[in-house]
């Protein structure tokens, strides 16, 4: 499959705005971005990432790929409000990852590509470049501390 196809489905699938009712109040999630990259665990999670006060990072694991999904809030979200968030983009977001990983699994024979910048703000592109990197280059995205 060319990697065109996923690109494609992207557009068609992620590039878009959500609207959910956070303490009351609407507030928009504008899907900026999107990698997709082989990982050697077959099995299904899901982490999040603050990048700023306004910018999160969804990444969902399943069938030997994870995809990282890019989104700019209009509203700071408490930290304290991120289990309903992230219950509610997952609830919102798994048929289309489902989709995109499906796609993928038949033919995509990369490491690790970025397929949606929809002018993504420039931390949000630091951040989605250096996960680039790390996975194109073997490495784990994860920082790795020490116990002290």
């Amino acid at each position: 499959m060319p990697i065109e196809t996923l690109y494609a489905l992207c557009q068609t699938e992620l590039a878009k705005d959500l609207i959910f009712e956070v303490e009351g109040a609407p507030v928009t999630f504008s899907i900026k971005g999107v990698l997709m990259a082989r990982t050697s665990s077959r099995g299904y999670n899901f982490s999040f990432f603050e990048i700023s006060e306004t910018e999160i990072a969804l990444a969902v694991q399943m069938k030997g790929f994870v995809v990282y999904i890019g989104i700019e809030t209009d509203e700071n979200i408490e930290e304290e409000l991120y289990p309903e968030v992230v219950r509610a983009l997952l609830e919102n977001l798994s048929p289309q990852v489902v989709l995109l990983v499906t796609k993928a699994e038949e033919n995509y024979r990369g490491r690790a590509d970025l397929l949606l910048d929809d002018d993504m703000s420039p931390a949000l592109k630091e951040f989605f470049y250096q996960l680039l990197i790390k996975h194109r280059h073997g490495e784990s995205p994860y920082e790795q501390t020490e116990v002290a």
